[in-house]
């Protein structure tokens, strides 16, 4: 079943190229729209270096992300140039140097109906505390 799951979570993840990602902290709620792309089950996220949303990560590593097909909560990172970074598509377009990568490890994903109203799927990645 915990297989089955995982598949099912990396096969929803794959179909967003942009993301709405929330995280809270000492400079309050923040909110915005970000390139974002999945490898397996984790999430990459380009956020801007000026970004509240990084300062926010150093204290509180718990976010949002929000698409038309699914949403999820989980645990995020910025990830530093000391750490390998993903060969991924979204890295590689021009301009990103004024950006940093987020790493997103979802705890939490529901898929969302096709008609849009509420989640039709719960997967549950992370056992509750």
């Amino acid at each position: 079943m915990i297989n089955y799951a995982r598949e099912r979570a990396i096969e929803i993840l794959k179909t967003a190229s942009t993301a709405v990602l929330a995280t809270t902290s000492p400079s309050g709620v923040q909110v915005g729209e970000f390139p974002c792309e999945a490898i397996g089950i984790d999430i990459y996220i380009l956020v801007p270096q000026t970004s509240d949303h990084l300062f926010n990560l150093e204290q509180d590593d718990r976010v949002a992300l929000h698409t038309e097909s699914w949403e999820l909560t989980g645990k995020g990172r910025a990830l530093s140039s000391q750490d390998n970074w993903p060969a991924i598509s979204l890295v590689q377009k021009h301009g990103t140097a004024w950006y940093v990568l987020v790493k997103v490890v979802p705890g939490q994903i529901q898929i969302l109906r096709p008609d849009g109203w509420g989640p039709a799927e719960t997967i549950d990645l992370i056992p509750p505390r």
